[in-house]
């Protein structure tokens, strides 16, 4: 048995190596779900502007972010100043800005953060409405915005404050909470 003399050391290493190697893989703890979630966006895009058009050719709606960031892993768009503005024949034309928003893909819900401004464009002699609020959620899937913050609207001679809101979009209808507060400018 010359063969197995030299090489027995070798055919003790081999299955020996494999049994620790075995044992070390086990041996680790595995990683926790929220470490394996990815904090760098999927993608970004700087400086977008997306416009919708009628069958006219007429601008309907436009949309505009400085910076948005897709995060696929928890379902999220955040989006840096964004600007939508809905225009229509036969209604004033809206605008809704504020300094950054979260679009939740599951829910269906936006969350508009940093001096939520929403102004109706009224024609040339009346002065625009503005409502004014710190952070404003818009749910999609049941077409109603929502706040519990203070907010602010003016509209022209007047100035109404109130502790939140509860707009119904569908039939524009705007409901305010609590603390409301009339005054003539």
């Amino acid at each position: 048995m010359t063969f197995l003399k030299g090489r027995s050391m070798l055919w003790l290493l081999v299955p020996a190596t494999f049994a620790i190697a075995y044992w070390w893989d086990r041996s680790t703890e595995p990683k926790p779900d929220f470490v394996e979630i990815s904090s760098n966006p999927d993608y970004y895009l700087s400086n977008t502007e997306t416009i919708e058009f009628d069958k006219s050719g007429q601008p309907l709606r436009s949309f505009t972010t400085v910076k948005t960031l897709h995060y696929k892993d928890i379902m999220q768009t955040h989006l840096e100043q964004p600007v939508m503005r809905f225009n229509d024949d036969q209604n004033p034309s809206w605008t809704v800005s504020s300094k950054k928003a979260i679009s939740n893909e599951l829910s269906e819900q936006l969350i508009l953060e940093g001096n939520v401004t929403v102004e109706l464009e009224r024609q040339p002699a009346q002065s625009n409405v503005l409502l004014t609020m710190p952070v404003l959620k818009i749910d999609f899937a049941s077409e109603t915005a929502f706040t519990d913050a203070p907010i602010e609207l003016i509209d022209g001679r007047f100035r109404m404050t109130a502790k939140g809101m509860q707009a119904d979009l569908r039939t524009n209808n705007i409901e305010f909470k609590s603390e409301v507060f009339t005054e003539e400018l």
